[in-house]
């Protein structure tokens, strides 16, 4: 292990074990407990006179096992992988990424538009003239587009300032579960990998674990388009929903979607290379690290979100709620998916492994 992972374990620990003084000796201070306002987690069970302590001890064994030898290092990664992935974490790291997806995935998607257009690109070019188009009618009609979005916006601004303390700490305990991680899978690099991590076997069980994946994430899809239909699930109002409702509900719907596909260019060619219609970069093979990273990164926020979500599940009677939000399935499929990926990748970088081992429609 790099002394600079040590360095950052260790400020880690120290940051953690400041916190847990705080929430210790300072109630107020504390953001669980039975007044949390966040349901889906463990921590709304746990109270501070319990967590403090916990978290001082969690901080006080991450210093003392950091600089230790391998085994020690190996035996406290696991331990606070386990504190912070399932004792600490919430779905509301979910709702983070989710309502973030839905924001920027349209702007993404009008920004390749727009840089296909300025190329002189057929899709782009027929994109602004969509665009144009319904700018001109919504003007006419005065339907009042640009106010829905700004009122949908507004919404989303609203919850997120009235959440944004404890999404902090959501993000926090993220943050320190994933540096934990890469300590772990530092600690665990060694000695002559299994047969079963070799690229021609990856290229097996990833197909499998990725076409799995992809579908995990079709259930929520399918529940919140359900808000554009007079049937909308999951919703309190009496009347019909209110459009800047149903525009959510369309853009969450839209972010599932994206995802299921994303996933699928885990196996499909133009996961290794950027199809034609991407702007600057098409036809460059893809950088290994952008899918592993984006898809490692997903997989990370799903088992997370998985602890709270089963606790919460089974207290309320609604075992249901897992086959619509399967985040321990998801989390673990992903993962396995995006491993698949890197290996199969790497040795192909490497350019000693022979043709890939998935079939023609996967090669770089």
């Amino acid at each position: 292990m790099t002394r600079n992972i040590r360095i950052l374990g260790a400020l880690l620990s120290i940051a953690v074990t400041a916190v847990g003084i705080l929430w210790w000796t300072s109630p107020a201070s504390y953001p669980f407990g039975a007044a949390d306002r966040v349901k889906v987690s463990l921590t709304h069970l746990l109270e501070h006179d319990v967590t403090g302590p916990v978290t001082v001890a969690a901080g006080v064994v991450g210093l003392a096992v950091i600089f230790g030898p391998g085994p020690l290092v190996r035996a406290g990664a696991v331990a606070e992988l386990l504190f912070f992935g399932v004792v600490l974490s919430d779905a509301g790291i979910m709702s983070l990424f989710a309502y973030g997806l839905a924001i920027l995935g349209p702007v993404a998607m009008l920004g390749v538009v727009v840089m296909a257009a300025a190329r002189g690109r057929a899709f782009g070019l027929v994109g602004i003239a969509a665009l144009a188009v319904l700018g001109v009618a919504d003007a006419i009609t005065g339907f009042g587009a640009l106010s829905l979005v700004g009122r949908y916006l507004g919404n989303i601004a609203r919850d997120f300032a009235s959440f944004g303390g404890r999404l902090g700490w959501t993000l926090a305990n993220a943050t320190a579960c994933a540096v934990w991680a890469v300590i772990a899978m530092r600690a665990f690099r060694t000695g002559e990998p299994p047969r079963w991590i070799r690229p021609e076997s990856a290229g097996r069980w990833g197909r499998v674990a990725t076409i799995g994946a992809a579908l995990c994430p079709l259930p929520y899809a399918l529940y919140r388009l359900t808000w554009l239909t007079p049937w909308p699930t999951d919703s309190d109002a009496t009347g019909p929903l209110r459009a800047d409702t149903r525009l959510q509900g369309l853009l969450l719907a839209f972010a599932a979607l994206a995802g299921a596909v994303l996933t699928l260019g885990l196996i499909s060619r133009w996961g290794e290379v950027f199809p034609r219609w991407v702007p600057i970069v098409h036809g460059r093979p893809v950088p290994v690290r952008l899918p592993v990273i984006a898809g490692g990164a997903v997989a990370g926020i799903c088992c997370l979100a998985s602890p709270g979500l089963v606790v919460d599940s089974v207290l309320r009677g609604r075992p249901g709620a897992l086959l619509l939000w399967p985040y321990p399935l998801w989390g673990a499929l992903l993962a396995t998916a995006v491993l698949a990926y890197w290996l199969r990748r790497r040795a192909a970088s490497e350019g000693s492994r022979g043709p890939c081992p998935v079939g023609d429609d996967v090669r770089p």
